[in-house]
């Protein structure tokens, strides 16, 4: 990748070849040829006599950041990410003005935009040119882009600011040092704030994968504001530890959660069923099972089973039956066919009927029978359907 040894190696090879600086003709005819070249769009050599400028003028040559500005708009252009970053190199010892570092930086973002490591590259090329807020929220960036590449080495190389550290923790446990991420978060003080409750939350992760589980819970539980991810990682250690009081607390906290609610709803159906409290149960396991995940289908097939073993009365709805076939796999065809996403199949006496919706009420039917006979579906009828 590029390492320090590849940056001098690079900027040897560029300097050395042309050391002996040039005339004042020569240098017009080059700058003038540079700029032919780049406004003719012919940007590799555009490219090669913009480095050629570099490596023959002295380094307060008046023309020399112009050129530079050249050289990256050539880079740019014809899209030469390896070379933007080579560049980018070449001339991190440059004196620019700052409005000239910001042009750069501004193309490396959008021309590497999906290639982080790249990116973080041009970000600390960039990163001398700023000072204060500006600096500390580039220096957040270069850690987001180091994280987006899972460079977590690279993470700890940043400078020991309570503004980065955050990141240090994340990486420290992404690399599975957890006994050093418990050892870095044993003074809170050296975080932002704002950090503290993640830091918590990554101490007490760090506790549950050296497998002391139990001080790992008493961690994230002194988490003053826990995400969703925190509340589930307690819900799921008291489920497991049979402490179903503390678990259905946070389950039920879980379901004001979007994308938690399925697995909420299930768990506190399961907590029921062990209670043998199956009108409770499949309360809860029939919220679950309006989801279209893997918790959804769990909580169907439970339904299924609790009503085959007659522990909870059957229930009646109202149902639109569209149409019948003799084959089941004719009417799960027209479901698919149609995109009939409420629609389901059921049996009807000697043939199976395509159903859609399900409503408490016969008026509440009435609404969905219309829209199906308003798309062609005539002999819709409203059943009442038992399950």
């Amino acid at each position: 990748m590029y390492n320090i040894k590849m940056r001098l190696i690079l900027v040897f090879l560029l300097t050395v070849s042309f050391s002996f600086g040039f005339s004042e003709k020569e240098r017009d005819i080059l700058l003038r040829l540079i700029q032919g070249l780049y406004q003719d769009k012919v940007y590799n050599v555009a490219e090669k006599k913009c480095k050629k400028y570099l490596q023959k003028a002295p380094l307060d040559d008046p023309y020399r950041e112009k050129v530079i500005k050249i050289l990256f708009y050539a880079l740019y252009n014809s899209k030469d990410r390896e070379g933007f970053v080579n560049a980018v190199y070449l001339i991190e010892d440059e004196k620019l003005k700052e409005d000239t570092a910001k042009e750069i930086f501004s193309l490396g973002m959008k021309l590497l935009k999906d290639e982080p490591e790249k990116q973080a590259e041009v970000v600390k090329f960039y990163l001398p040119y700023l000072k204060g807020y500006q600096r500390e929220e580039m220096y957040k960036f270069l850690a987001s882009l180091y994280i987006k590449g899972k460079k977590w080495n690279e993470i700890l190389k940043l400078p020991d600011k309570r503004y980065l550290n955050f990141y240090k923790v994340i990486a420290l446990y992404k690399l599975g040092r957890y006994k050093d991420l418990i050892s870095f978060t044993e003074q809170m003080s050296k975080f932002e704030p704002e950090d503290k409750d993640n830091v918590l939350y990554y101490r007490g992760l760090a506790y549950f994968s050296l497998g002391d589980k139990e001080k790992a819970a008493r961690i994230i539980e002194a988490v003053t504001f826990k995400t969703p991810e925190m509340v589930k990682f307690l819900a799921s250690y008291y489920f497991k530890k049979k402490d179903y009081i503390k678990a259905e607390k946070y389950l039920k906290i879980l379901t004001l959660e979007k994308g938690y609610k399925d697995y909420a709803y299930y768990f506190l159906g399961v907590i029921e069923d062990l209670d043998k409290d199956y009108k409770k149960a499949l309360k809860y396991y029939k919220k679950a099972a309006a989801y279209k995940t893997d918790f959804g289908k769990l909580a169907k097939k439970r339904i299924n089973q609790l009503k085959k073993a007659g522990v909870v009365p059957s229930e009646k709805y109202y149902s639109v039956r569209i149409i019948l076939y003799s084959s089941k796999n004719k009417a799960e065809a027209l479901i698919k066919k149609k995109n009939l996403s409420d629609c389901f199949v059921k049996k009807y006496k000697k043939f199976y009927g395509v159903y859609c919706g399900r409503f408490e009420s016969k008026k509440g039917a009435e609404k969905r029978k219309k829209e199906l006979k308003n798309t062609g579906f005539k002999d819709a009828v409203i059943d009442e359907v038992s399950y």
